[in-house]
């Protein structure tokens, strides 16, 4: 049987032991979550009465949701970093906003 033998990494210089620029946060973190709720909401609005319409409304509310809860992380970390702070909370008033909105609604026509 053979041995694994392993060899020792190499060290990385200064250049490449940085990790890449963060990113700022911006209005595009908004738009996976709100494309997704925005039709939900909308089923839930118009068609909610229907078991159909609850239903799928809220299965795209919930991808809607977690793609927000990613949105949230984002402005989060770029509001820890100081950068962009008030852009940063914006983003997180109008997610937060979007998901209790829909949560609201899907539990009003439960």
């Amino acid at each position: 049987m053979s041995e694994l033998v392993r060899e020792p990494v190499p060290e990385r210089d200064g250049a490449e032991a940085q990790a890449a620029p963060a990113r700022e946060v911006s209005y595009d973190d908004t738009v996976p979550g709100t494309l997704l709720l925005l039709p939900a909401l909308l089923l839930l609005r118009f068609l909610g009465e229907h078991s159909w319409a609850y239903w799928t409304a809220a299965l795209i509310g919930v991808v809607g949701t977690v793609m927000c809860g990613l949105g949230i992380a984002s402005a989060v970390g770029s509001l820890r970093r100081g950068r962009r702070r008030l852009l940063a909370v914006a983003v997180i008033a109008l997610l937060v906003g979007a998901c209790v909105v829909f949560v609201a609604r899907l539990v009003e026509h439960f």
